[in-house]
């Protein structure tokens, strides 16, 4: 019976390495269809997590489109708001022009009934006033009316662009708070 083992020993031999290179082979191919079961199972996870972060990004980017927009309708109110405003100060400033002007020719038509009533008290021999420090008023008064109307116009229109950019400004810190209040 040795001798007949001996006789086949390579028989033997070549038998068990066959099986063990069967089962070398059985093992890779299980572990093989594990791993396309977990390389599905990552791309199906992988679809899914894109797919959520696709709808998150176009939620996100809806939501500031419509901060965006309500923005620039604000902004866009707000320009035409001031807009109203600075014709309202240009009109005040006509207006206070006008008044400036119907004062000047009250005073000139004041100053010209006096020169004429002092040159008649001197044409009469009576003492004629000295008629220099009322022109010298009037011109004082002229000098003071316009330079105070140009800076009631200045400060008028510098008060309306400056309600109007404190309203932008307002408007925009409000649009940055939404969006961060929205994120977190």
């Amino acid at each position: 019976m040795l001798t007949t083992l001996r006789a086949n020993v390579w028989k033997y031999t070549a038998l068990a390495l066959g099986l063990g290179l069967g089962f070398a082979l059985a093992m890779q191919s299980i572990r093989l269809a594990e791993a396309r079961l977990e390389t599905a199972h990552a791309e199906r996870t992988l679809h899914a997590e894109r797919a959520t972060a696709a709808r998150a990004a176009l939620t996100t980017s809806e939501r500031y489109r419509k901060l965006g927009d309500t923005h620039r309708d604000e902004v866009a109110q707000i320009h035409e708001d001031a807009q109203v405003a600075l014709a309202a100060a240009g009109a005040g400033s006509a207006r206070a022009d006008l008044a400036r002007n119907r004062l000047q020719r009250e005073l000139a038509d004041y100053l010209t009934q006096h020169r004429a009533a002092a040159q008649a008290r001197a044409a009469s021999g009576q003492c004629a006033p000295d008629t220099g420090p009322a022109e010298l008023l009037a011109e004082l008064q002229r000098r003071a009316d316009d330079r105070a109307g140009e800076l009631a116009h200045i400060a008028d229109t510098a008060r309306a662009r400056g309600q109007a950019c404190e309203r932008a400004y307002d408007s925009a810190r409000a649009m940055i708070e939404a969006a961060n209040a929205q994120t977190q």
